[in-house]
């Protein structure tokens, strides 16, 4: 064979082999020093995903304070006024004349002014008497006596003295002649006391036991 033809012959085996490594590159792994690549193993990148919690504004804090209820004073109740009679025993007082001197008492005194006042007792009569016995709880009280003398008004004749009822003294006293008002205010309270009145020619009276309503409503039994 001549040296031009083994040259060609060489190259065609040469050429047959690297076509065939081309076509099937795994025939290499059996060759020393060359090993088979890997294959590309993609990375799984874990993205994690945090929830994030909007934050809202900071504001002042208030304490809570619970409502107050205001629960309107209750208005005191007014007793209807207790009426005084007479007693059916007169004889039984240590007093039961009308003292001769009652014109020292005078004039009425000045009724309270600017004050409201209640009228805790009162009687009505036409005729004289010793009243019951009865006692006042305030400090300061009035006794505002109303007389009536139509059909003889010149001839009226009206008088009245408040006693103690242990021993008869003259507390206080007033006269009206013909007819008219006037009132005594009495600082005498929390003893047994009665009236002594005696009328002529008159056709009615009444006096009313008035306090102002501040002593009503702290000294009125509970």
């Amino acid at each position: 064979m001549e040296k031009g033809d083994l040259i060609t012959l060489i190259g065609g085996v040469i050429l047959v082999f690297v076509i065939a490594l081309v076509l099937n590159p795994q025939y290499l792994s059996g060759f020393p020093g060359i090993s088979e690549k890997p294959a590309h193993t993609p990375v799984q990148t874990v993205v994690s995903t945090v929830h994030h919690t909007p934050v809202l504004p900071v504001t002042a804090v208030t304490p809570f304070t619970a409502p107050v209820t205001i629960t309107p004073t209750a208005e005191p109740t007014i007793a209807p006024p207790y009426r005084l009679f007479y007693n059916s025993s007169p004889f039984s007082y240590p007093r039961f004349k009308m003292p001769d001197n009652i014109y020292i008492y005078g004039a009425g005194d000045i009724p309270f002014r600017g004050r409201e006042m209640v009228t805790f007792a009162f009687i009505n009569e036409s005729r004289g008497g010793l009243t019951q016995r009865f006692s006042v709880p305030y400090p300061v009280w009035s006794l505002n006596a109303t007389v009536n003398a139509e059909r003889t008004p010149q001839y009226g004749n009206f008088k009245m003295v408040l006693c103690y009822a242990n021993n008869g003294t003259v507390i206080d006293g007033m006269e009206i002649l013909n007819r008219g008002s006037m009132t005594r205010v009495i600082q005498t309270y929390g003893v047994d006391v009665y009236m002594i009145i005696t009328t002529a020619y008159i056709d009615s009276y009444q006096i009313d036991l008035e306090t102002p309503k501040d002593y009503y409503v702290q000294y009125s039994p509970r």
